[in-house]
């Protein structure tokens, strides 16, 4: 069978976190069929140009023939060969072009990486799956969040969280309220690190809504509100948090640090109060 080559046309392939990259079709694929996140794919990925720890970066080995499971590699650009590779067809080759804001060649032009899609098993759909099945991704998912965010990607690990969630949520059984809560607290601490508040609170009440005692929820939730300067909702939060734990140093601290931004802000309020007053008066 002779192959089928393409005319170099180009498309943009969003990785949903960086912006977009171009992906340049350089020979077409075959069949009706793409891979799917968590299919095995056997692939080829080829750097036009060295780069330190290019292998780290992309989160899947290069220069070698292998078998991956889509959307488990872990690198700062992980997310953009998972998108590419899910819109290629058997057989085919491209071009991802970044571009040079986000990442640059050693001579300082954009960086190419040719990607060959060789051959791909298709994972179940997540409506396909058992709950075992389901809560064995979830597992995975959140391990590869935590990875991340131990190293300092914050949001590369949010998304990791998120994915396993939209797996948790599906399952709908009582057993698994505990990965739907750890979960949701670890979004949680992403979009804390990212200074998300209003996300903070969300994801802590969901976090809520399964133990209303959770003190993590309660504290990330306090600690959104005392940025959003709603200190009395943030009150509340520390309140509870410390009825049940007492003694929690951390808590404790920062119910010292409110009472001190309360103090400023009311002494803040006060002096306005007194100029506003004091101009009434003289009029």
């Amino acid at each position: 069978m002779c192959s089928k080559m393409a005319t170099n046309t180009a498309s943009r392939v969003s990785d949903g976190l960086n912006d977009t990259f171009v992906k340049e079709v350089i020979q077409e694929g075959s069949g009706l069929h793409k891979p799917n996140e968590g299919a095995t794919c056997k692939v080829l990925i080829t750097p036009s140009s060295p780069l330190p720890d290019a292998e780290g970066i992309i989160g899947y080995p290069i220069n070698t023939e292998c078998e991956i499971c889509l959307g488990t590699g872990t690198g700062s650009l992980s997310s953009a060969f998972d998108s590419c590779i899910e819109s290629m067809r058997l057989g085919e080759q491209c071009r991802l072009i970044f571009d040079a804001k986000i990442i640059t060649s050693p001579d300082g032009t954009e960086w190419v990486c040719i990607v060959y899609l060789i051959g791909f098993s298709r994972s179940k759909e997540v409506w396909e799956m058992t709950s075992e099945e389901k809560l064995i991704r979830v597992s995975m998912l959140k391990d590869l969040g935590t990875k991340c965010f131990k190293e300092g990607r914050i949001e590369q690990a949010e998304v990791f969280y998120l994915r396993g969630l939209k797996y948790a949520i599906t399952i709908g059984e009582q057993k698994d309220n505990r990965q739907k809560l750890l979960l949701s607290l670890n979004i949680a601490a992403c979009q804390l690190k990212q200074k998300h508040y209003d996300g903070v609170i969300i994801h802590c009440t969901k976090a809520l809504n399964i133990d209303s005692n959770s003190t993590k929820a309660l504290f990330r939730r306090g600690q959104a509100f005392v940025e959003l300067q709603d200190y009395e909702l943030a009150q509340s939060d520390f309140d509870k948090c410390l009825q049940l734990e007492p003694n929690n140093k951390a808590v404790q601290n920062q119910v010292i640090l409110l009472s001190a931004k309360r103090r400023k802000l009311d002494a803040h309020y006060a002096h306005t109060m007194s100029k506003m007053f004091g101009k009434s008066t003289t009029e």
